[in-house]
């Protein structure tokens, strides 16, 4: 199993708004915009944009609109799940098609993985409904953003005299 890169890079933008709020873990922090977040880490702006809307509709996030709008984390980062952010962005979490509340498996009725494989989706939800955005933020390690600088042009030399 691996994680979309919407969860990937959701994990990057929550971790500014976290690192950003005035005591760390808090919400109701100054927001930040996407394009602002968009370019701190350098992703598609659009994607960013889409990210944040699908977090503030499963109200992880909210939006202030205006000048000095944007986006805060809605509550505690304690109290985010991992699941909580899986299924706000990819739906419901499924392992295999058996697992799926929307789907069925055309052998589910004979199939002796059925009851071992729910077990696993039941742990696996578990885990991920157990570990919060806190957990994992708490392990991150500050990393100063690499930006190339550029070079400034160099003033003009004074001729030398003779």
């Amino acid at each position: 199993m691996k994680l979309s890169k919407k969860v990937d890079y959701a994990l990057i933008l929550l971790g500014r708004l976290h690192s950003g709020a005035t005591c760390p873990g808090a919400f109701g922090s100054a927001a930040e915009s996407a394009r602002e977040m968009a370019e701190r880490y350098k992703l598609p702006q659009p994607m960013v944009a889409n990210i944040l809307k699908s977090l503030t509709a499963a109200r992880i996030l909210t939006s202030t609109r205006g000048a000095l709008g944007g986006y805060a984390l809605a509550r505690d980062a304690g109290r985010i799940s991992l699941a909580d952010l899986v299924v706000a962005l990819d739906g419901p979490i499924g392992l295999m098609d058996c697992t799926s509340a929307e789907t069925t498996c055309e052998l589910q009725g004979g199939c002796p993985m059925h009851s071992p494989i729910q077990r696993v989706q039941a742990k696996f939800h578990e885990f991920l409904t157990s570990y919060t955005l806190a957990d994992i933020f708490a392990q991150a390690e500050p990393r100063p953003l690499k930006i190339p600088l550029q070079r400034l042009p160099q003033p003009p030399q004074a001729p030398e005299c003779a």
